[in-house]
């Protein structure tokens, strides 16, 4: 009867199911709206979520090997103090860090944007020079002269401005400038609302974790619970090496910019490998703006060796994304390479930036859970076998 009923359980579960998931195919466009809406509402949450995530990280090891002899001490007092000053000093090292990245990298842009703009009649001058004889050598006669920015006709650039600016255009540019305001606005108040709320969750974390536990178990049954509870902790364990294994790759970038740069006698060798290994932990663009800052940098000094360095740091990325990136992050994951490989260009695919962020991860999590579940499913195989065998050794005597 019990076994009946079981079946009965898990026949109406699947048909519920079934209905739900074709009425939200059949519904698909409602049905992201509402899930938009859900991410705008609980923006700040997720963000927080995120941030304790990443903060967790650096947390937990000074808890565990710089402030260790606070959790040691026999006073209770002093044992208190271990998740304050733990906290502390992961927001003052994270603070630090952001600062290193403006105080370092912004700086030296600033100064070579400054460079180049003045070299800019210069470099006009050269191409002037070098072009025009070599139209006059297929017989074309043309004065590059007017190209030189001290010909420019402000009056024509002042005519062209105004007229961008006109009442015409005045209600669209003001209702654009609006429009990129509120969101730029809502984005730090929802960045600044979600830091909070990270904050509050290291704090005070175990305590956090205890009562959704005890609310997941007063909800769900024992083995439901057992399910959640594995895939909440092999998630975290997968986010954390994640971040780890990010910023152990972005080491390893910087380190292997600087010897080669060096090596190359490249200028400011030091400066564009900070500036390569910070901004290669943002996914995507991260690379990118690493390069283009180097390559600025470079190019103000010497244009030629710009282009070497171009050629040098696009051979090290792709050594990077094809060799290094998948063995350091995959390895502290628990994921083949050729795994961590497909679940960056599926999660780009997906979610642009937050899907590359998120797919290694995920995938990590999955991976796991699969052979967890392979491995239970091992067991019964085996289970049943030998109770097949058992039977029928004793079906032969």
């Amino acid at each position: 009867m019990e076994l009946n009923r079981q079946n009965v359980k898990k026949i109406l579960g699947i048909i519920v199911f079934t209905v739900v998931l074709l009425t939200a195919f059949q519904h698909f466009s409602i049905v992201i709206t509402v899930l938009l809406k859900i991410i705008t509402i609980t923006a700040p949450v997720i963000i927080g979520i995120c941030l304790a995530l990443i903060l967790n990280v650096p947390m937990r090891a000074l808890e565990k090997n710089v402030f260790k002899f606070l959790a040691n001490s026999k006073r209770k007092k002093v044992n208190k103090m271990l998740r304050p000053v733990s906290l502390v000093s992961t927001i003052i090292l994270t603070v630090g860090f952001i600062a290193l990245l403006i105080l370092i990298i912004l700086p030296q842009l600033k100064n070579a944007v400054v460079l180049l703009i003045n070299k800019v009649p210069y470099y006009i001058d050269t191409a002037i020079e070098f072009i025009e004889p070599k139209l006059h050598k297929f017989g074309i006669e043309a004065d590059l002269s007017s190209l030189h920015p001290s010909q420019i006709n402000m009056s024509k650039v002042q005519s062209m401005l105004s007229k961008v600016f006109s009442i015409k255009n005045s209600d669209e540019l003001i209702n654009t400038t609006v429009g990129v305001t509120s969101s730029v606005v809502s984005g730090v108040v929802n960045f600044a609302l979600g830091a909070v709320i990270a904050i509050y969750f290291l704090a005070d974390k175990e305590r956090i974790i205890r009562f959704i536990s005890r609310v997941t178990k007063a909800v769900c049954s024992e083995k439901v619970y057992g399910k959640i509870h594995r895939i909440c902790t092999v998630s975290e364990t997968s986010f954390s090496s994640f971040i780890t294994g990010q910023f152990t790759d972005s080491t390893i970038l910087g380190f292997l910019c600087f010897i080669g740069m060096t090596v190359l006698r490249l200028p400011s060798a030091a400066v564009v490998a900070v500036s390569i290994g910070i901004t290669s932990l943002i996914p995507v663009i991260g690379p990118f703006i690493g390069e283009a800052i180097g390559f600025i940098i470079i190019f103000i000094e010497s244009p030629i060796k710009a282009v070497f360095f171009l050629i040098f740091i696009l051979i090290l990325q792709a050594i990077d994304n094809n060799f290094i990136y998948p063995k350091v992050v995959g390895k502290s994951v628990g994921l083949p390479g050729f795994v961590v490989l497909i679940a960056v260009i599926v999660g780009g695919n997906i979610g642009g930036i937050i899907g590359i962020l998120l797919g290694v991860p995920v995938a990590s999590a999955i991976y796991i859970l699969v052979l967890d579940a392979l491995q239970e499913k091992e067991k019964r195989k085996k289970a049943v076998n030998k109770k097949t065998d058992k039977s029928n050794t004793e079906e032969g005597e």
